[in-house]
C-alpha cells in the first residue's frame, strides 16, 4: 500500500533540505582552506606597520590578502589568487545558506526580506573580491559596506523568528554576528571620514567572521537534525 501523501511530501522536503545543507558545507570548507593558504603565503606588512613579516591575525584585514602587492612592497600574486577564490567560495556558501536560514526561522515577511538582503550581500562580496582596495578604494569600500550591511541586517531580521522557533543557540550566534558587524561598520565608516585608525578593527573583523561561520554551521546542523 502506498504511503500517505503527507508522509511522501515530508520525506521529499527532508531530502531536499539535506541536499541544501550539503551544498553549503563544501564552499565553506574551501573558503577556510583557501583563506588559510592565502594568509600563510602573505609576505607581510599591515596598515599600522608596513615592515612586518607575514600575516597578522590582529593587524591585517582579510582584504589585505586580495592585492597582488603586499603592504610591505613584496609581490603577493599567489596569495591574491587564493584569497579571491576564497571570497568567491564564501559568497557561494552565503547564497546557498539564506534559503536554509529563513526555513528554520519560519515563514514571515522579515524572513523573506532577510533572504533578499543576504543574497544581495553575497553578490556584493564578489565585487569585494574582484576590486581590491589597491584598484579602487571607493568601489571596494562601498562593496564592503553593502555586503556587510546587508548580511548584518539579514541576520538581525531572522532573530525574532529563530527565538519563536526556540532556536536559542542560533539566535545567540546571530545576535553576536549582528552586534560585532555593527561595531565594525561604524568604525569603518568613522575611519573613512577621519585620520584615526583603530588598531583593534582588523582583529574584530576576524571575530565577526568566526561568529558568522559558527552561525551558518549551527543552522546547517539544526536543519540536518530536523531532517534526519
Amino acid at each position: 500500500m502506498d504511503a500517505p501523501l503527507s508522509r511522501v511530501l515530508a520525506r521529499a522536503t527532508g531530502e531536499d533540505t539535506l541536499r541544501r545543507v550539503r551544498s553549503v558545507l563544501p564552499p565553506l570548507l574551501f573558503f577556510g582552506l583557501l583563506i588559510t593558504a592565502s594568509a600563510l603565503s602573505y609576505p607581510g606588512g599591515s596598515w599600522q606597520s608596513q615592515g612586518t613579516s607575514g600575516y597578522s591575525f590582529w593587524h591585517n584585514f582579510w582584504c589585505d590578502l586580495l592585492s597582488t602587492r603586499a603592504l610591505n612592497g613584496d609581490t603577493n600574486l599567489l596569495g591574491s589568487v587564493l584569497s579571491r577564490l576564497a571570497f568567491v567560495c564564501f559568497a557561494v556558501a552565503l547564497q546557498r545558506f539564506w534559503p536554509l536560514a529563513i526555513t528554520l526561522a519560519g515563514p514571515s515577511g522579515a524572513a523573506s526580506l532577510a533572504q533578499r538582503l543576504g543574497t544581495f550581500g553575497a553578490a556584493s562580496l564578489l565585487v569585494v573580491a574582484v576590486v581590491p582596495a589597491a584598484s579602487s578604494q571607493i568601489v571596494h569600500g562601498v562593496a564592503v559596506l553593502i555586503s556587510a550591511g546587508c548580511s548584518m541586517t539579514g541576520v538581525a531580521l531572522l532573530l525574532r523568528g529563530l527565538l519563536r522557533q526556540h532556536e536559542h543557540g542560533a539566535a545567540s550566534l546571530g545576535g553576536a554576528v549582528a552586534m560585532t558587524t555593527l561595531v565594525c561598520l561604524v568604525q569603518y565608516v568613522y575611519q573613512g571620514f577621519s585620520d584615526h585608525e583603530a588598531t583593534w578593527l582588523a582583529g574584530m573583523q576576524k571575530i565577526t567572521t568566526a561568529f558568522l561561520l559558527a552561525f551558518m554551521l549551527q543552522l546547517a546542523s539544526r536543519h540536518r537534525l530536523r531532517s534526519a
